[in-house]
């Protein structure tokens, strides 16, 4: 059995408040039998479902900083020939380097 064109535009809107957790349970509830009779709404939720799960490990990574602190700003010096400001840059996580990271994660 399968969905109509109509029940699709009515639960597409739900379905990444459902990947996100963020509906009511009345909502969840009309939303979980139409998952299971669409196809096109299952891989669509299968896809955002995917992307919620990397944004909670974004969400870690950014907020993860080893308990130490570091001052919000800082006036930035000129060229330190110790090298100690990029020894500082490369142990933090960039958000391109995460995204890179997270390519190959399924």
């Amino acid at each position: 059995m399968s969905a109509s064109v109509e029940d699709c535009r009515a639960y597409r809107d739900l379905l990444a408040g459902h990947a996100l957790k963020l509906l009511t349970p009345l909502e969840a509830a009309a939303v979980v039998p139409h998952l299971a009779v669409c196809a096109a709404c299952r891989d669509e939720y299968d896809c955002l479902a995917a992307v919620a799960g990397h944004l909670a490990t974004l969400r870690e990574a950014l907020t993860d900083d080893g308990s130490e602190r570091r001052p919000r700003h800082r006036p930035e010096r000129r060229c330190r020939r110790d090298g100690s400001a990029r020894k500082t840059l490369a142990g933090s996580l960039t958000l391109s380097q995460w995204v890179d990271r997270m390519a190959y994660v399924r």
